[in-house]
């Protein structure tokens, strides 16, 4: 993913998914701080976040409710 010239690799992408279990709800500033941890820069965080969450919700996999984002149980 490219953000305002900057690559994140998709390995930070794809750990950033699994940081939170499954059954956590997390807040938005809470996945950007993870990002910076898994190594994505500080200065783009923020942007990077809101992108994987607008990815997240278009898919179906989260939703936002109460003012933190909760992965959705797959329907069988």
């Amino acid at each position: 993913m490219n953000v305002l010239g900057h690559e994140i690799d998709q390995s930070i992408l794809d750990r950033a998914a699994g940081w939170f279990p499954p059954d956590r709800s997390f807040t938005y500033s809470e996945l950007s701080g993870a990002l910076i941890r898994l190594g994505a820069p500080q200065a783009v965080s923020d942007r990077v976040a809101d992108r994987l969450l607008q990815k997240w919700r278009k898919a179906g996999t989260h939703a936002y409710s109460g003012g933190k984002w909760k992965r959705r149980q797959p329907s069988l």
